[in-house]
């Protein structure tokens, strides 16, 4: 895993969550960050400087700062570890911040298109803030939630995804993530917000914990409009990780975000995405991270490559990203035309027996 520096990309051990009582908010002409104190800047001299040290006028990444503000109260930024070379790196268009980090070389998704992710504020935050809310309820639009379920020990994090798939490109609308939820409660909170996204559809990992979610979702609440891999097999509700599935949802959805089919604005879910990396014949966090939200959008990949999401949705997403791809083809190509060359109209071509035939051409056409 890489991270982008002004002497280029170089290796850090991870990514981490820091605590502040007190932060900066810098503005710039277009844009604004929050950062701590002590975050270090590289201005467009070649000066580095502590963020409580910039001054009003300082241009970073060419863009000047016009004003500086202290804010007060406990805030989480993230910052990554042991970075090679230095402790300075890139961030969006220009040197800031600890808030969204790329990977390159070995992440699943490549490193164009991670650069190009931009997070959100949540317009609401519930559940003791565990739930991020981007978007409302739309009337008569579609959802589908995919659930990754933990142990609710402290360790990895229950979660799940809300995608909008009545729009283009879908959209995340909202996120769930918490590490001590428990297994047997996990199924309410499921089914409460299920419920708010019109009946969202809901697509659980069954495996381990899994299962008693599941269980509980479908036998206890009653909710039907979950995914159930077969109508006869037992034990067949929600869909298991298996290293096939997980495979499929890997290549599923490298294409859809590569190509733009999936507007990601959690922050949380953006960083898990640019940390999640080859790991022998498959994928997964890097030493110090998590890959819980990821797996939401590798069960959503999974998903959304069946027969079954097209027969549900009358979506076919292998169709629209070939289209897609034979049209960027069709653009590159150079557009035939014809070439005059100076030359007269007229060709004389000789036969093998020495007989002279006159083509005239047609100057219109």
């Amino acid at each position: 895993m890489k991270i982008l520096t002004p002497s280029g990309f170089q290796s850090f051990d991870g990514v981490s969550l820091f605590d502040h009582d007190k932060s900066l908010r810098i503005k710039f002409d277009e844009s604004d960050i929050d950062c701590a104190l002590q975050h270090k800047f590289v201005t467009d001299e070649s000066r580095e400087v502590y963020a409580e040290n910039l001054k009003i006028g300082d241009i970073i990444g060419g863009k000047c700062v016009r004003s500086i503000d202290i804010i007060s109260g406990q805030i989480n930024l993230y910052s990554p570890i042991n970075v090679r070379n230095g402790s300075v790196y890139y961030h969006d268009d220009f040197i800031p911040s600890t808030q969204t980090f790329f990977g390159t070389g070995d992440t699943l998704i490549n490193a164009e298109t991670l650069m190009q992710f931009r997070s959100t504020e949540p317009i609401r935050r519930l559940e003791n803030y565990c739930l991020n809310i981007y978007k409302e309820t739309v009337k008569g639009h579609d959802y589908i939630m995919t659930v990754d379920v933990s142990k609710g020990r402290g360790q990895d994090y229950s979660t799940f995804n809300v995608i909008d798939i009545s729009v283009s490109p879908f959209e995340q609308v909202a996120v769930y993530r918490n590490n001590v939820m428990s297994p047997i409660l996990f199924p309410n909170i499921i089914y409460k917000y299920a419920k708010i996204y019109n009946e969202a559809y809901v697509v659980i990992e069954s495996n381990d914990q899994g299962g008693v979610v599941c269980n509980g979702l479908y036998h206890d609440l009653e909710y039907e409009n979950m995914h159930v891999e077969s109508a006869i097999k037992a034990n067949a509700l929600g869909v298991e990780m298996t290293r096939k599935v997980k495979r499929l949802g890997c290549s599923a959805i490298k294409d859809v975000l590569e190509n733009h089919k999936l507007k990601i604005v959690d922050e949380d879910t953006i960083l898990e995405i640019s940390t999640f990396e080859a790991r022998g014949h498959s994928y997964e966090a890097s030493n110090g991270n998590h890959d819980d939200l990821m797996m939401n959008l590798v069960m959503f990949g999974f998903f959304v490559s069946t027969q079954y999401f097209n027969d549900m949705t009358n979506i076919d997403l292998k169709k629209m990203l070939f289209d897609q791809r034979m049209q960027e083809i069709d653009n590159d190509l150079v557009p035939f035309g014809f070439i005059d060359d100076g030359s007269d109209h007229i060709a004389q071509i000789e036969t093998p027996r020495g007989t002279e035939w006159a083509v005239d051409y047609d100057p219109n056409l």
